[in-house]
């Protein structure tokens, strides 16, 4: 099982992805399972919280959203 950080906006929901590009964590809207793929997923709810304690501390753009940790298979069709 691997576990997701997600939020919902408007009621639609989002989840972070690891950016190479820029080097930084950004939001995707979780739209279809391909999407489920490109975003950052860890083996370990501990280890999804410990980079979602980083987000809420170093990253100010981010960190005004209200994330969970989630079981990937929440999002899955």
């Amino acid at each position: 099982m691997s576990y997701i950080i997600a939020c919902y906006q408007n009621g639609i929901p989002h989840a972070i992805s690891a950016n190479r590009g820029s080097n930084a964590f950004e939001l995707v809207r979780l739209g279809s399972d391909t999407v489920l793929n490109k975003i950052f997923s860890h083996p370990y709810r501990a280890g999804a919280q410990q980079i979602l304690t980083w987000i809420n501390k170093n990253d100010a753009t981010l960190a005004g959203n209200e994330f969970e940790v989630c079981d990937e298979a929440k999002f899955r069709k």
